[in-house]
């Protein structure tokens, strides 16, 4: 939490703060001003007053620990808290991860907005890689508690979407809120319903996240103080898609027309590229109109035949993740299955490196870092962060020029607007170096207000050189 005093970051269950050694022992650790990130307690104060009253769409994130009663017999006071509040913790950081608001605090779980105060497109989306997160982390957590001879540490979530207004949000970002009929109340009968590990979610927050996260149905459920059952969907998992179409595409796509001389411009940038003369196309577009399903039909295409095609996408809460997009290309491209531990992951990385240029032995630290595999080099352990940062950068840059020595490599990167600033450095530093490669780096992105307004996709191409 932060001091009133100086502002100072201090560790949540401080009683006085390292900076300034103001008393902190009357501010409550789950108070608002408490447990909310500081970036995230500036967009909403900035805009607190644009915020105050409307009314929009959200999803509402219910999460409890189950059988806390259960956990915690037989345990002092104080060691009681030290059990619940790391979980607590976990679920905070989870909901924060992805600029959710933490509403309430209860003793043993927390209330969750995604959508409100600050609005989101994607909030369903974000409620559940919340929940996900959470369930991972607490799980990981209640392991090590479980080797201390304590019962296991298990929670539960619910989810629903649905409308609420906002009515005033106080300087120490307690808010008001108005919930429009069963919004809350369905989002708390599905925590209710969900078993110990699980995640439950209404239809409403399904249809929405429907094509980026695995579902799996769970039929009808009777819920206290409604008339009629509700749909439920169990959340078990998110998918590998990395954008809406890549979800239609499952289930068909119409056939792409009027777009012949942009799919031309993409095919002569491809054709170059195959002849050793690296290419850079940018997309521009407003959202909707069309840029990924350009993308979509070039990487499908006959043309790429023989080529590597490897595809990343930046996300809205990405911004704070250095190479959060590179770390997904690089999980396909070694072909990293989620269940994949670090001893299985270490193996696929060490395996494919030598077949593929012996000198990328140099770059296996920083890639198995990226991964979030623990490194035993003390050679790499001892760079600074810096160095650590253009390591890294040479690393990615090294392995793709070696790729496309071997193989065309079709880079595609879409969402720019959301890049992160390692990321960036990243793809100016492999459009520096690809100008006799054999890869067409394509990225897609909306423009800036200055420029917004095309009804179509703008295609412009950029030699490397």
């Amino acid at each position: 939490m932060q001091c009133p005093g100086c502002g100072n970051d201090t560790p949540l269950h401080a009683k006085f703060c390292g900076e300034c050694g103001t008393a902190l022992s009357a501010a409550s650790p789950h108070a608002p001003q408490a447990y909310t990130p500081r970036r995230l307690a500036e967009k909403i104060l900035t805009s607190r007053a644009a915020l105050e009253g409307e009314r929009k769409v959200v999803t509402v994130l219910f999460a409890d620990v189950r059988g806390s009663m259960e956990l915690l017999t037989d345990r002092d006071p104080e060691e009681a808290r030290k059990v619940l509040d790391p979980v607590l913790e976990h679920m905070m950081e989870a909901v924060h991860r992805y600029e959710g608001t933490v509403s309430q605090v209860m003793g043993d779980g927390i209330m969750a907005l995604f959508g409100a105060p600050l609005a989101h497109e994607d909030h369903a989306l974000r409620a559940c890689y919340a929940a996900l997160r959470m369930q991972e982390m607490v799980k990981q957590y209640g392991e090590s508690t479980r080797r201390d001879a304590g019962p296991p540490v298990q929670i539960r979530a619910g989810l629903n979407s649905g409308d609420v207004a906002v009515r005033s949000i106080g300087s120490d970002l307690r808010m008001e809120y108005t919930a429009v009929g069963a919004t809350t109340h369905l989002a708390a009968r599905m925590e209710q319903l969900a078993a110990p590990g699980t995640i439950l979610m209404t239809r409403q927050t399904a249809a929405l996240a429907e094509g980026f996260v695995r579902l799996a149905p769970r039929g009808p459920m009777d819920v206290k103080g409604l008339r009629e059952p509700v749909e439920v969907f169990e959340l078990t998992g998110a998918s590998p898609v990395l954008s809406r179409l890549h979800a239609a595409a499952d289930r068909g796509l119409t056939r792409l027309i009027g777009r012949d001389e942009d799919l031309a411009l993409l095919h002569r940038a491809l054709d170059r590229a195959a002849d050793k003369h690296g290419q850079v196309v940018a997309v521009a577009g407003d959202p909707g109109v069309g840029k990924s399903r350009l993308i979509w039909e070039l990487s499908r295409s006959p043309r790429t035949r023989g080529w590597l095609v490897l595809e990343a996408a930046a996300v809205s809460y990405g911004k704070a993740s250095s190479y959060l997009p590179i770390v997904d290309l690089l999980k396909r491209y070694f072909q990293i299955d989620p269940r994949d531990d670090a001893p299985k992951i270490e193996a696929k990385v060490t395996g494919k490196l030598p077949s593929l240029d012996p000198e990328l032995e140099t770059t296996r630290p920083a890639l198995l870092t990226l991964l979030d595999v623990p490194v035993e080099d003390p050679g790499w352990t001892r760079l600074a962060p810096a160095q650590r940062r253009r390591r890294t950068r040479e690393a990615l840059k090294a392995l793709l020029l070696a790729e496309s020595q071997v193989q065309p490599v079709l880079l595609v990167v879409e969402d720019l607007q959301w890049i992160d600033p390692e990321t960036q450095a990243l793809l100016e530093a492999l459009v520096d170096s690809a100008a006799t490669a054999q890869i067409l780096l394509i990225v897609t992105y909306r423009p800036s207000s200055r420029t917004a307004g095309a009804a179509s996709p703008t295609v412009s191409r950029f030699d490397s050189t």
